[in-house]
């Protein structure tokens, strides 16, 4: 004859032999369980949430770095541009107001030099006269003449 069979099951090392019935926990339970979830979300922020964080500031920053090193070439290249412009307007002022250029001008135009330095006086019968530019010294009334 076959040996017998037990008819009873086996109970896995993990499961509970019978129920455990649960009970309600006491405000004191609760408090230290509320305590427990508070320490496992700062852990959570301070070894996930802030070090990420982080990396996604040193990205902003890396990016607004490059942004600006760009602009400064640019503008160091337009200063340049702008600065050899300049080097050659003023070639260009120095050749036009030079006195060689001024005077082959004047000859083509007809000027001429003058003949002595003093300057000559044109117009010397008003002198001692009134400045309204009336000729016979006589004042104006109401503005018109007499």
């Amino acid at each position: 004859m076959a040996a017998p069979q037990r008819r009873y099951r086996a109970a896995l090392p993990t499961e509970p032999v019978w129920p455990v019935r649960k009970r309600a926990p006491t405000r004191a339970q609760e408090r230290t369980l509320r305590k427990k979830a508070v320490g496992r979300r700062r852990r959570f922020a301070m070894l996930v949430v802030v070090p990420v964080l982080l990396m996604l500031g040193s990205v902003y920053l890396h990016t607004v770095a490059a942004g600006l090193e760009a602009k400064a070439a640019d503008l160091g290249t337009q200063l340049g541009r702008a600065q050899d412009q300049g080097e050659r307007l003023q070639i260009k002022v120095t050749e036009l107001t030079g006195s060689a250029r001024i005077r082959e001008l004047a000859g083509k135009l007809g000027m001429r030099q003058p003949d002595s330095g003093a300057p000559k006086v044109y117009g010397s019968e008003f002198r001692g006269k009134a400045e309204d530019g009336i000729q016979d010294g006589t004042q104006q009334e109401g503005g018109e003449q007499r």
